[in-house]
């Protein structure tokens, strides 16, 4: 897992050719975010104000405009390669009307207190971590409204391989109960989760797989491709330690 946290980092070619046509940033599908989506008690066809953070190529984003089909739909990500991304897709799918995009920092997104309705980002909040994620983002959310956030958790008991992997990335991976802990203590209701699963993993770390290996005669790529595969060999051997997993949540 390689992450670019400010503006003021050049991300070179190869990261973008990586991940070339993918639908999505990481492990995941339409189907696993709608499962997510149908646990907010909202009215799908209500005028909405949704907010999608660290959209990434913007496939989530297009997904919640056409499930809310009366809302908008706000999406940003920290570089404009993927803000263009979105916004190729939002002149294929002719909703130039009421979904927009940004280029913005998650650390302090520029958006009125109480200004949304549902509050979105599929596997992107490890890069400021869980719990600063929760607390920042409260803010922007309208009282009772939804927060819909995937994490890297914990879905069995993890072999020392995957611990170690994880505690050099990211530190706040844990088990689905202390997640759920966490979200309570941070002035929320906790509503539901759901687990990604493993065949999602499988298909996009083949589609990563074959990318990378376009990258072999790229000598400035090795430290790159050679991060990337042991993130997918980890897991390959460790399928059934972790996952992302989606945390549905209603601000008290």
């Amino acid at each position: 897992m390689i992450r670019f946290k400010s503006m003021n980092m050049e991300v070179p070619l190869y990261f973008y050719l990586a991940y070339k046509d993918l639908d999505r940033l990481s492990p995941g599908s339409d189907e696993t975010t709608l499962k997510a989506l149908d646990k907010v008690d909202l009215d799908t066809q209500t005028e909405l104000n949704i907010l999608d953070i660290a959209c990434g190529v913007g496939t989530s984003t297009i997904l919640l405009a056409n499930h809310f089909e009366n809302s908008t739909v706000e999406g940003f990500d920290l570089f404009r390669h993927y803000v263009d991304k979105l916004d190729e897709k939002i002149i294929e799918n002719n909703l130039s009307e009421r979904v927009f995009s940004y280029s913005m920092d998650m650390n302090d997104p520029d958006f009125a207190n109480e200004e949304f309705d549902i509050v979105f980002c599929e596997a992107a909040i490890d890069i400021i971590g869980f719990k600063r994620g929760l607390t920042n983002w409260r803010r922007l959310l309208k009282p009772k409204g939804y927060m819909v956030v995937s994490d890297i958790t914990w879905i069995g008991n993890p072999s020392s391989e995957s611990r170690k992997f994880w505690n050099d990335i990211y530190s706040e991976v844990d088990t689905i109960e202390n997640k759920i802990s966490q979200i309570s203590k941070l002035g929320f209701e906790f509503v539901d989760y759901v687990v990604v699963p493993k065949e999602e993993w499988i298909d996009y770390h083949n589609k990563l797989e074959r990318n990378l290996n376009s990258l072999s005669s790229d000598k400035s790529a090795g430290a790159f491709s050679k991060q990337i595969k042991k993130e997918i060999e980890t897991y390959r051997r460790n399928s059934d330690d972790y996952s992302y997993v989606f945390y549905v949540m209603k601000r008290c």
